[in-house]
């Protein structure tokens, strides 16, 4: 099992963002209702388990509701919880989706209040150092980010007709480990529970394969990185993980995987965070034997061209990754180099702690079909679809195409409806309202950050401790983040002037001017291990508000002077 544990922290140091405590737990529950929260006491729901442990004939499906806590989320946490389970069924898992529900009621809140940051299943096979998908000895199973891509394999099962039924296999003898960061934005404590809704088929695989169809344990793959994305005021407007993201000596370093296998890939999905709105994803080719460059990617032949889907607004936290279509294939090679390429927009703005990851889902017992290409099976072959087309002088005339296998499709139906906006040209409360501006403070070199409020310069503050400090040019201001005895991280990153609107799904943003990283340190996502940043010596003389990157309602100011 050691080999397990550290194949399992190679997996979390790929997939957290900006954890702050890992805790271990053993509270899985289950529920056959389709909405039965646990006891209203909030007591640990093994007594909601249920018919978890009751075995059904093989062959059967089930949709279950696995709840896991209760977790305590204290004040402005941004957590993993790590909790490790034996299955106590064989089977396979045909289609999952989670979710965070909180009390009192236990219903699922808007992004501004609490939200799954990612989720991810892994099994653990301790006996198994093979397997290098997520390095170590570890499978990805699910995996699902802010955008709460869900995952169905019954569509790409029913895509060809008599095909095999794909899915994840569980089995008896594998632990599996649940990895979920939590993130409380607000000032208060709150508990909730991590809820995953399965659909489960009951019998091992030879069970599975006598009742008529053959039925294929997928192979899945976990792959990305965590990075800034710079703010260039005269640029493009377009940052991309290939182009842009270099090495200490200059050179470039795309986001690739490298084939262990031969197989076929049924479908892949990407995430990025807010500010991104592209993801192409590519194959390369071996270093012997590249695929060919079809001039719509970055040197490669594009397997996916997936583009983010706004709710309402853009640059949101209410929003979607487009992944492949059910229909679609790509054969795979062992060496062959997966690349992905994450795009920002970065014209306006700057990205800390972005993001841009990929999860592939691999049939190793389908042989690859060609060389590199994308296609589709089953009557998406044929299929034409309807596309509007606006020509030269305006007019909009429609047209009938075929489907093209790169272009991805909506991952879901939109859930919550209670996320808020701002911006008068989208319809809503200008971002930025009438503003009182505070008189400036005295000069200061220090700003400490205690309870959620940055004092001296806090927006909201006391009495003279809401006066913005001053700082001479030439001079540093520091931050110290005193709330890192309660394991809380924060940041220092700053907005456009006044930045003084509520936090809301596509507000505020960094304007890219100073970011003092992550006051507070964490084993598995870094940040400073003495929480304290310094702005530097040469910042212009003038007028600058900040807000956390962690917990954007914390708002606050300091002034350069002569």
């Amino acid at each position: 099992m050691r080999q397990g544990r550290q194949g399992l922290l190679r997996v979390l140091a790929l997939v957290c963002a900006c954890s702050a405590i890992l805790a271990v737990g053993l509270s899985a529950g289950a529920s056959g209702q389709e909405h039965e929260p646990p006891d209203e006491a909030g007591d640990d729901p093994i007594a909601n388990r249920g018919d978890r442990y009751v075995a059904e004939p093989p062959g059967t499906v089930k949709k279950m509701r696995f709840w896991y806590g209760p977790y305590t989320m204290p004040a402005g946490w941004d957590a993993n919880r790590v909790d490790l389970d034996l299955p106590v069924h064989n089977g396979m898992i045909i289609a999952i989706e989670p979710e965070l529900r909180i009390n009192p009621d236990w219903q699922e809140p808007s992004h501004q209040v609490a939200h799954i940051h990612h989720a991810h299943w892994f099994a653990l096979d301790p006996g198994n150092e093979e397997d290098n998908y997520t390095g170590g000895n570890t499978e990805w199973i699910f995996g699902n980010g802010d955008e709460e891509t869900r995952a169905d394999f019954q569509q790409r099962s029913n895509a060809k007709k008599n095909g095999p039924v794909y899915g994840e296999y569980i089995g008896l003898a594998g632990p599996q480990a649940m990895i979920y960061m939590l993130h409380n934005k607000t000032a208060q404590t709150m508990m909730g529970y991590v809820v995953l809704d399965v659909t489960f088929k009951y019998g091992t695989l030879e069970q599975l394969n006598a009742t008529g169809r053959e039925h294929r344990d997928l192979s899945g793959v976990l792959f990305g990185r965590t990075f800034d994305v710079p703010r260039e005021r005269k640029g493009d407007g377009a940052w991309n993980t290939t182009e842009d993201m270099r090495t200490s000596e200059g050179k470039p370093r795309p986001i690739e995987w490298t084939a262990t296998v031969d197989g076929t890939m049924i479908g892949t999905g990407s995430h990025v965070h807010p500010g991104g709105y592209k993801v192409l994803t590519e194959n390369m080719g071996s270093e012997e034997n590249p695929c060919r460059d079809d001039g719509r990617g970055t040197g490669g032949t594009l397997l996916l061209d997936s583009d983010i889907i706004n709710r309402k607004v853009p640059l949101s936290e209410d929003y979607q990754t487009e992944v492949t279509r059910p229909s679609w294939r790509a054969p795979v090679r062992k060496g062959d180099r997966i690349r992905i390429t994450g795009f920002y927009k970065n014209k306006k703005h700057a990205w800390y702690t972005a993001m841009t990851h990929n999860g592939i889902y691999i049939d190793e017992a389908q042989p690859p079909k060609g060389r590199c290409k994308p296609y589709l099976v089953g009557k998406d072959r044929k299929k034409r679809i309807r596309k509007k087309i606006v020509g030269a002088s305006g007019r909009k005339r429609v047209v009938r195409r075929r489907i093209k296998p790169t272009e991805g499709v909506p991952n879901r139906k939109w859930g919550h409806a209670h996320d808020t906006f701002c911006g008068v040209k989208f319809g809503f409360d200008p971002c930025s309202p009438p503003f009182d501006a505070a008189e400036p403070g005295p000069i200061a070199s220090r700003v400490t950050i205690a309870n959620f409020q940055y004092l001296p310069g806090g927006r909201g503050a006391p009495g003279d401790q809401a006066r913005p400090p001053t700082v001479k040019h030439g001079s540093s201001l520091q931050f110290l983040n005193l709330d890192q005895q309660a394991n809380i991280r924060h940041s220092v990153t700053t907005c456009k002037y006044p930045c003084n609107g509520r936090y809301v799904s596509n507000y505020p943003w960094a304007d890219g001017r100073w970011d003092s990283g992550t006051l507070g340190y964490d084993p598995i996502d870094g940040g400073t291990p003495n929480p304290s940043s310094s702005t530097p010596t040469d910042l212009p003389v003038g007028k600058y508000s900040y807000f956390c990157r962690i917990h954007p309602f914390m708002r606050g100011e300091f002034h350069v002077v002569p």
